[in-house]
C-alpha cells in the first residue's frame, strides 16, 4: 500500500484548537459578574526541523511524487498522531554520509611544483614533510581544488 493510502485512511482533523479561556470574576460591588471570555487560538503548528526530517524521511523512502509529499506534510501540521509517526520514522533515517575529502596532491591547483618530478608544496599551506608533498599520494584535505589544466 502507498504511503498516500495509509494517509488518507486516517480522517482529517482542524488545523487549530479552541481553548475557551478561565472566567474572571469581578470583587466588590459587582461580585458575582462574569468578565467577557476571549477564546484562545493554539495552533498546530510544524516546526521547519520538524518539516526538514518529514522531507528527509520520504526522500529516503523515495516518495518523490509532490503531491503526495504536500499530503504528507499537510495532514502533519493538522494530526499531532500522524506528525508523530513520521516524526518517528524519520528516526530511522540513516544520516547522510560524510564526504570523502580525499585527493591526490598533483591534481589540485594548490599544489605548487618544486625542482623535482613528483614533489611540491601546498600553497594554501597544508601539513606536510620536510620534503614536501608526493603528487600522487592521496591525502585527505578540505581545501582541495582540481587544477584547470590537466
Amino acid at each position: 500500500m502507498r504511503l498516500s493510502a495509509l494517509i488518507r485512511k486516517r480522517p482529517r482533523q482542524a488545523l487549530a484548537t479552541a481553548t475557551v479561556a478561565t472566567p474572571a470574576t469581578h470583587k466588590g460591588a459587582k461580585a458575582g459578574t462574569v468578565a467577557t471570555v476571549a477564546s484562545v487560538a493554539v495552533a498546530n503548528q510544524l516546526l521547519a526541523e520538524e518539516e526538514t526530517a518529514i522531507r528527509a524521511w520520504l526522500a529516503h523512502i523515495e516518495e518523490t511524487d509532490p503531491a503526495t509529499i504536500a499530503d504528507v506534510l499537510a495532514r502533519c501540521q493538522s494530526d499531532a498522531q500522524a506528525r508523530a509517526y513520521c516524526l518517528e520514522q524519520a528516526k530511522e533515517v540513516p544520516p547522510p554520509p560524510e564526504p570523502d575529502y580525499t585527493a591526490s596532491c598533483g591534481a589540485c591547483k594548490h599544489f605548487q611544483r618544486i625542482d623535482h618530478p613528483h614533489l611540491g608544496h601546498c600553497t594554501l599551506g597544508e601539513p606536510e614533510a620536510p620534503a614536501g608533498l608526493w603528487d600522487t599520494a592521496r591525502r585527505w584535505c578540505m581545501k582541495y581544488e582540481a587544477s584547470n589544466h590537466d
